[in-house]
């Protein structure tokens, strides 16, 4: 399981955000990265950054699953449901609601079963904070996400496989 582990740590995404010179890299499984082209950040308006963002880890997530189908196919690791009970734990494994804030609660981020996310930024906050110090907020409430995301579906495996 070693070698899964390193396949799985080694996947790299990166997305771009749609009409928008912002991009995003999700590595190690929880590490992100977001950077803006020149001048992007001093006249980006909050609603659409929000969408951007939004759409971005959309796209890291597809992005991140399809690499982690293409590490899992050479081991034979069954992810198909087998009978009712594994397709009900896919199904309730696709609603679940998962919420990461920055510490200051300017930016967070929350997901319905990694498939619809919702960026929310506080209003004034990219008046107030520097390009690098709102990137830092996004990093932190997307490390958050993935943290409850991961805790929820832990729980959820938990209570269908014990």
């Amino acid at each position: 399981m070693g070698e899964l582990a390193e396949r799985l740590d080694s996947i790299r995404v990166r997305a771009s955000a749609p009409g928008m010179d912002i991009h995003a890299e999700l590595r190690n499984r929880s590490e992100f990265s977001l950077s803006f082209g020149e001048s992007v950040y001093e006249f980006a308006d909050e609603r659409a950054l929000e969408r951007a963002l939004a759409s971005m880890a959309r796209l890291l997530y597809a992005g991140w699953q399809r690499q982690y189908q293409d590490a899992i196919s050479w081991t034979n690791l069954d992810t198909e449901p087998r009978d009712q009970h594994d397709s009900d734990f896919q199904a309730e494994s696709r609603a679940v609601e998962s919420y990461g804030e920055s510490s200051d609660g300017r930016f967070a981020l929350s997901a319905v079963g990694m498939d619809e996310f919702t960026a929310r930024i506080k209003r004034g906050s990219l008046r107030e904070l520097r390009e690098e110090e709102f990137a830092a907020r996004v990093v932190e409430a997307a490390t958050r996400l993935v943290q409850d995301y991961q805790a929820r579906t832990t729980e959820l495996k938990l209570r269908y496989y014990g």
